[in-house]
């Protein structure tokens, strides 16, 4: 799992306004590696020119291409830094000694997001609110939509296998980015709102300037 130190916080969860990329970070990879920590100034989400060519560089060279990300990433053709800044936009739990991480049992109902501490009890919440007629559930690690995408799976907790969820949300993803090749911002804005084109297309840069502060230490 990759785990990143912050000092400055400003990636949200879905239903909650959109901040500023984080300002300096740490990385830390676990699985295998064990590298250095390195600071980083901060890269403003406006600056960033997001274009289809960028997409096409897949990072196979890289210290991710053997983790899962790199791997779920290679078969479904993305970025693997881009699926890792999603996953971290999408469901990011704060943790200790200004640690963040994308958080595999992380729920959200109309917006209220839950941080639950085990799959276990996030299981229980999950079946909670489905037991009270709720449907517009985001479940997991990518915050895949149960409403949406429900039929993926055979029962909606397999959505909080973090192996499950990556595969469902990077083929979700690359479907987002494929619909507007000649946009990368706006394609991948559109895994977290696909008619509100500004609103996209702002989510899409944070992914980007967050992906690339990633991709210049890591």
């Amino acid at each position: 799992m990759l785990i990143i130190h912050i000092k400055k916080q400003g990636v949200k969860h879905p239903g909650v306004s959109i901040q500023n990329p984080i300002q300096h970070l740490w990385i830390g990879l676990l699985s295998g590696l064990c590298l250095i920590s390195q600071p980083m100034e901060s890269m403003a989400a406006d600056s960033i020119q997001p274009n289809g060519n960028s997409q096409q560089s897949l990072a196979l060279n890289t210290k991710l291409q053997n983790t899962q990300w790199g791997q779920v990433a290679r078969r479904h053709r993305i970025d693997p830094y881009i699926l890792y800044a999603v996953a971290l936009m999408e469901s990011r739990k704060n943790g200790e000694q200004n640690r963040v991480m994308p958080w595999p049992w992380a729920i959200n109902n109309a917006g209220n997001s839950f941080i639950p501490n085990s799959q276990q009890e996030a299981e229980a919440l999950l079946n909670q609110m489905l037991d009270q007629g709720k449907r517009n559930i985001d479940v997991g690690i990518m915050q895949v939509n149960l409403r949406w995408h429900g039929h993926r799976v055979a029962k909606p907790e397999q959505l909080l296998i973090p192996s499950i969820n990556i595969e469902i949300g990077a083929s979700l993803l690359n479907e987002a980015i494929q619909s507007a090749p000649d946009n990368l911002a706006h394609g991948i804005g559109r895994y977290y709102s696909w008619q509100n084109e500004p609103v996209a297309i702002q989510y899409g840069r944070k992914v980007i300037a967050l992906a690339d502060q990633i991709r210049a230490i890591l």
